[in-house]
Order: C-alpha cells, then sequence, then structure tokens
C-alpha cells in the first residue's frame, strides 16, 4: 500500500511537470488567435468605412437650384453650395464610420481619386457627371503576441480600397 501512493504521487508530478511545460504554449497560442481575431476585425471595420466612404463621396452634396463651387487653389473645400463633395468631406465621413471601432485611420494614409480639383472642374455645376471614384485607406496594424507578429509580419499592412460610380 505503501508503494502505491508514492506511485500516485509521481503521477502527480509528472502532470505537474507536463501542465508547466504546456501552458506557456497555449497561452501564446490563444492570444494568437486573438491576435489574429483583432487583425479580421480592424480589416472588416476598414472595408466598410471605405466602402461607406466612397458612397459618401459618390452623392450629389448639394441638390440646389444653382450649384456654385469655389475654385480649388487656393480653397481647399469646394464649399457648401457645390455638386461635389470635398476630399476633406470623404475623409471626414471615414472617421466619422470608424468612430467606436478602436482605431484611426491617418488622414494622410486616405488617396481619393479623381482628386477634388478633377473633380471640381469636370462636374461641380454641370449635374450630368458620371465617372468612378476610388477611396483607398491604409492602416499599420501592430500585433500584441510577439510570436505572431514574427510569424506574419508585425506591423501588418492592411490596404482597401472601393470605387463606385457617381450619382451627380
Amino acid at each position: 500500500m505503501i508503494q502505491r501512493h508514492s506511485r500516485s504521487r509521481g503521477k502527480q508530478a509528472q502532470a505537474l511537470v507536463e501542465m508547466a511545460v504546456m501552458v506557456p504554449f497555449l497561452v501564446i497560442g490563444m492570444m494568437g488567435m486573438l491576435d489574429l481575431g483583432r487583425a479580421f476585425y480592424y480589416q472588416i471595420s476598414l472595408t466598410n468605412a471605405v466602402r461607406e466612404a466612397a458612397r459618401y463621396g459618390t452623392q450629389p452634396y448639394y441638390t440646389g437650384l444653382i450649384p456654385t463651387c469655389q475654385p480649388i487653389p487656393p480653397n481647399p473645400d469646394p464649399g457648401a453650395f457645390c455638386l461635389v463633395p470635398g476630399d476633406q468631406k470623404i475623409k471626414d465621413r471615414l472617421a466619422q464610420e470608424l468612430s467606436g471601432t478602436g482605431f484611426v485611420v491617418d488622414p494622410t494614409k486616405i488617396v481619393i481619386t479623381p482628386d477634388q480639383g478633377t473633380r471640381v472642374s469636370n462636374c461641380g455645376t454641370s449635374g450630368s457627371c458620371q465617372y468612378a471614384l476610388t477611396v483607398t485607406a491604409t492602416y499599420q496594424f501592430t500585433f500584441i503576441t510577439p510570436i505572431i507578429g514574427d510569424l506574419i509580419g508585425n506591423p501588418l499592412t492592411l490596404k482597401t480600397s472601393s470605387e463606385f460610380r457617381t450619382e451627380y
């Protein structure tokens, strides 16, 4: 009976050692999965925000009878009476869509084509201009888990774009 008691004690010690060896790997694996989940969440949120910003940019900004647009240089905004929404308004819409997601895209990483000057000069007051508007945004996602970041690449560049046809 004494011998049996020492055998069960040895098995308990072996199980404790095995668990001590495996727990760090399990924790890192779980953290890695959470990190990848965060990356997918950021990508989906960014894609949705870019889509909404592009959709906003293709809607008539002002539907009055006599739209007037300010010349782009030196004004950064075409004005409240222009059919064409300005680049800053589109960027603001993207930021508004990202509010509450936990991250913000640097405005210099948002590209809108064609640029505001081209949109205003070609379509500002015509009311019958249709072309493709593309909004592209880039975000540098940083992993928390060091091993996953080393395997995939840290930071991970999330880039998405959306193209809509204008309706003005």
